[in-house]
Parts: C-alpha cells; structure tokens; sequence
C-alpha cells in the first residue's frame, strides 16, 4: 500500500522550477518508483528555470525604454523598440523559443513510467508536473492581468505607430520648402514681419510637441501599468512566501504515484493501451517539460492525454473546458472529457463540474494534436485561489481522498482499454 503521508511530505514543499529541491524531488520520486521495482525512466530536456523572471524583467525594461521613446520624439527608432519589444516574449511563449528567456538554461527531466502489451492498439497519457512555483498574487489574481495582455499589446503597437507618425512629422517640417510654403505670402520677404512669422512658426512647433507628448504620455501609463504588473509578480516570486505546492501539484503526482503501484502490481491488466504516466518538469515556466516530451517522439498510435491538477481539495471535481495562454486558448477534447467524467461518476456517483480555462500541461498535448481533457478538484471555500501563495500547503489536502482519485483513475483506464 502506498503510503501517502510519507508522499506529501515529499511533495509539499517549495520546489521552485529548477531549484536544487526541484531537482532533488525529481531524483526523490524516481527513487521512490526503483525501490518499488516499478519500470521507468529519466527523460532529460533543455530548461530555462528563469524563464518567468527573464520575461517579467524584459516586459518592465522594454516597456520603459518605449515610453522614454515615445514621450522623447525619437521617431523611427520608437518604432524600431515597439517591435522589439513585442517580438521578445510573443516568441518565447507562443513558440517556446527562448528569444528573451535564454539565461540559466540547464538540464530538466521527464519521470516516465510505461505499461502496457507490446501490440498496443491505443496510448493513454495521464500526466502532472512536480514543480512548484510561488508568485505575488495567486492564478486568478495573474489571470486578471493576462485578460488584460492584448489591451497591452494594442498600446504597444500603437506606441510604434506613433514613432512613425513622428518621424514622418520631424521630416515634414524639416523641408525648406514646406517651411516657405507654410509662410503666408504677403509677409515672405518682408524683413518687418520675419520675427513675427518666426514666433508664430515656433508656437506651431511647441504645440506639435505638446500634443505627442501627451498622447505619448496617455498610451503609456495604461502600458506601463500592466507590464510593471505582470513583471513584478513574475520576478519577485522567487523571494516571496513560498507556497508549498501541495495542491498544485503535490497530490496529483502523489496519486500518479499510487495508480503506478496498483498497476505494477497487476491489478489493472492492459489488453490493448500502451499507458504512460508521466510527471513533468517546468510546467511552471510555460510547460517546458511537456511541450519537450510531445515535440521529441513519435506518435504512431491513436493517443488520448488526461492532465491532473489541484487534486486532493475537500470540493468538487471538475474539468476544464479550455486550455491555453494569454495568446490562444483551445477547447479540451469533448470525448477525453467525456471519458474522465464517466469515471469520476462511476467512483463517486456524482460527476465532476464543468469550470472555465486553465494554462497547464494540456495545452501541450492539444496544441499538437492530441485529444485531451484537465481533470481536477476544487476546495469548497477557496475554489481554485489562493495557489501560486502560501495557502497552498499541505494543511488543504485531505489525505484520505487521494485513494479514491487513484480508483477514478483506474477506472478511466479500464474504460479507455475496453
């Protein structure tokens, strides 16, 4: 029997994303599966422990030098610093590519645990991740701001615009010839009014300036406010109180843990699935272990992935409808869902609640292709707050409850193998 108790007191504590106890947590559960005699293996992947600091310094310095830009008239090079300042982070989240977030790279690792017969005719993936991570403010509190991002990203571009407003603006009013053609007629040439034609000419130019500087300085606030925002929450974290990570994802990787043991033990016979448990790395700086895992195989068999999060809460169960980031969200696999929700009726006779979006593992399997469904739980006074912060410990898990995701589990796979 798996004792659970010994488990969560590996899984709560702070583990932040390639930190030595990170590290330490992914050499303590592959332990735990070797002294069992339970067949796995290390998968390594390249990782970018800060990409989450990295991001949330290049949205505060980027952002800055814009409106410097900006409100100082610096024209085409406004313009110039607005695209920059897009393409770093635009690149590193959407496609993973670490334009910006390339610093402190090391070696992460995939734990993977596989069963099945060798003529499979399907694959299953159930899947969490072991790191943990710490944040100001806690997911929906952060999710409040990235609601926010294309608002961010439209004054961004509309701050580019400007440069090149400007510019063409100081070009125009640089030309000797637009110069005299602005003067009025009856006063070119007369040396009486040449002092008055220039004040007036000055004043123009004034306004002109004003009139940027303002507009400059009403685009940029609203921008500066959001980025100073998102990046404080996301570099100071580290430095915070820490969450323990019990709840996300402590109990999940905890009940991974025990279907793995039921299985080795015979006790869930595979006739036709290839099953892989798998327990992530990085997924708290844009699933970077996930995304590696996906990305870096085959997939020569019809496949189906269940994400787990937040399990072990005293609530509900429930599963996500969507799954994605700030820049795209996709609808989980109506028919993984399906299958999950079944499950959880089967055990518990009532089915899990339908809830909103989340930004987790998932997002990798759905973004290539692979249907997919995030099945959870949420606490019957904190809902799904308070994670990412110290009330996210060991104290909100109820122990006793972990069994019972270990037979939902085992369910969803015999009716998966049926």
């Amino acid at each position: 029997m798996v004792n659970y108790d010994e488990l969560m007191a590996l899984l709560s504590t702070p583990r932040h994303t390639g930190s030595p106890a990170d590290r330490r947590t992914a050499r303590a559960l592959a332990t735990w599966l070797a002294e069992r005699s339970i067949p796995h293996r290390v998968e390594p992947f390249r990782l970018y422990p800060y990409f989450n600091e990295n991001l949330g310094i290049w949205f505060m310095a980027s952002r800055t030098l814009l409106a410097l830009a900006a409100i100082r008239r610096w024209g085409w090079r406004t313009t110039l610093i607005a695209g920059v300042s897009l393409l770093g982070g635009l690149v590193d989240v959407g496609l993973n590519i670490p334009l910006v977030t390339w610093s402190g790279a090391r070696r992460g690792d995939n734990i993977l645990v596989e069963f099945g017969p060798p003529e499979a005719e399907r694959e299953l993936i159930i899947a969490a991740h072991y790191d943990s991570k710490t944040q100001l403010l806690d997911h929906r509190q952060f999710a409040f701001l990235l609601r926010h991002l294309n608002t961010g990203i439209g004054l961004t571009v509309a701050l580019g615009l400007l440069g090149v407003l400007q510019e063409v603006s100081q070009r125009h009013k640089a030309c000797p010839a637009v110069r005299q053609a602005h003067e009025p007629r009856s006063r070119r040439g007369t040396k009486g009014t040449d002092n008055h034609v220039q004040r007036e000419q000055q004043n123009l130019r004034v306004l002109g300036v004003l009139g940027d500087e303002v507009l400059a300085l009403a685009l940029s606030l609203p921008m500066l406010g959001l980025a100073y925002g998102l990046g404080l929450n996301l570099v100071l974290g580290r430095f915070a109180p820490a969450s323990q990570g019990a709840v996300d994802n402590g109990a999940a990787c905890a009940v991974l843990l025990g279907l793995a043991e039921r299985v080795a033990r015979g006790e869930l016979p595979l006739r036709r699935t290839r099953l892989v448990l798998a327990l992530f790395g990085g997924e708290e700086a844009n699933m970077q272990g996930s995304r590696a895992y996906v990305r870096g195989r085959r997939w020569p068999l019809p496949a189906a992935a269940v994400n787990l999060e937040f399990l072990g809460q005293n609530g509900p169960y429930v599963v996500w409808t969507h799954e994605g980031n700030a820049l795209r969200t996709v609808p989980t696999s109506p028919a993984v869902t399906r299958l999950a929700a079944e499950a959880v009726a089967a055990v518990t006779g009532e089915p899990p609640r339908p809830v909103g979006g989340i930004n987790s593992d998932g997002f990798s399997f759905l973004e290539a292709g692979i249907p997919a469904t995030v099945l959870g739980t949420y606490d019957a006074q904190l809902g799904g707050t308070e994670l990412h912060r110290p009330g996210d410990n060991l104290a909100r898990v109820v122990l006793a409850r972990l069994p019972e995701h270990v037979a939902v589990l085992a369910e969803l796979v015999r009716r998966y193998d049926a």
